[in-house]
């Protein structure tokens, strides 16, 4: 009566209001921005932070989850941090950061091992993968540069035709280290130009 009651929405405002893409879309949104999210969520965290305490572990906690560190690999860092501030070995933000790295490391390097290029599986695949923003084409170049300096032949494959500019990034890389990248045009099947790859490198006889 005094136009208090809500309107009933039609469909084309349902339409209207659903998030734009399907469910990969959205979540591929969402994965790109945990790439960031643990050296942004860091760096407010120590802006913040006063004092070593119970609280300050509870806020670190939090921030490590956050970034899709993981639950068992978060509940296990932050009791190792917590041990140390127990017995006063972290006396500011500098200590507890440095405290991090060291036990991140450590968690790592039982999963760590080096890279051997079996030459009797020529073409050697290395697959790339991860979200948006993690740095996948930057470690392809720096690798392929160390691996064609240690006297191997790489190649390389554009395999992710989605994201923009992701094939141009790659053939920079490329030229950059005078190598050479099998790639299609954006929106290429994928299937298709690691297909493509492996047949250039068993012609070329890329390692």
């Amino acid at each position: 009566m005094f136009g208090f009651k809500p309107k009933p929405q039609s469909a084309d405002d349902t339409q209207a209001k659903a998030p734009p893409g399907g469910l990969f879309s959205r979540l591929r949104q969402r994965l790109s921005r945990t790439g960031s999210s643990l050296t942004e969520g860091m760096a407010t965290f120590v802006l913040g932070l006063k004092e070593i305490d119970e609280e300050a572990l509870s806020e670190l906690e939090d921030r490590l989850l956050l970034a899709d560190v993981g639950v068992d690999a978060t509940r296990e860092l932050v009791d190792r941090l917590t041990v140390r501030v127990r017995r006063k070995q972290l006396a500011d933000v500098d200590a507890l950061m440095d405290a991090l790295r060291v036990e991140m490391t450590e968690l790592l390097a039982p999963v760590s091992r080096p890279l051997i290029i079996d030459a009797a599986a020529r073409p050697f695949v290395i697959l790339m993968v991860g979200v948006n923003g993690a740095g996948k084409t930057t470690t392809i170049g720096k690798l392929a540069q160390h691996l064609r300096n240690a006297g191997h032949a790489p190649l390389l494959a554009a395999g992710d035709t989605f994201r923009a500019a992701a094939v141009e990034q790659l053939q920079r890389w490329g030229e950059r280290n005078q190598l050479p990248v099998i790639a299609q045009g954006h929106g290429a099947d994928s299937a298709s130009v690691i297909f493509d790859a492996m047949g250039a490198a068993r012609a070329r006889g890329s390692d």
